[in-house]
């Protein structure tokens, strides 16, 4: 049994990999640059370039890659552009409400789902 979960646990480090190259490359492909919506249009060319350095943006591609991968491997998932917070952090706030909210949809799911299937039977 320990060696079958084993197993299946190195199955999904591939599709846990694939995933987070897929976030990271649709980050690089979305149009617009995120420098500029978080400091606006009106921002000096300098402070543009000072965003960018301190955000890593003005690395190779490879190189953020890295610094990705390596980040998320620690457990940190950087810094929210739209609320200038650590991801985690908002995360963990909102997570009791995501709870809350999967249950109420479980109950009226299955309120639903229960009576159709004995009326069905």
């Amino acid at each position: 049994m320990v060696r079958y979960l084993f197993k299946r646990f190195l199955l999904t480090l591939p599709a846990v990999w694939f995933v987070l190259t897929l976030v990271f490359l649709m980050i690089h492909i979305v149009p617009g640059d995120p420098v500029e919506q978080m400091l606006g249009e009106g921002a000096a060319p300098r402070q543009l370039s000072q965003l960018r350095h301190g955000l890593g943006l003005d690395l190779p591609l490879h190189t953020q890659y890295g610094h990705y991968l390596w980040q998320v491997g620690r457990g940190d998932l950087g810094q929210s552009f739209k609320f200038q917070a650590p991801v985690r952090q908002i995360i963990l706030e909102r997570y009791p409400a995501t709870l809350q909210l999967a249950f109420v949809a479980l109950v009226v799911c299955a309120a639903i789902a229960i009576p159709a299937g004995m009326l069905a039977a």
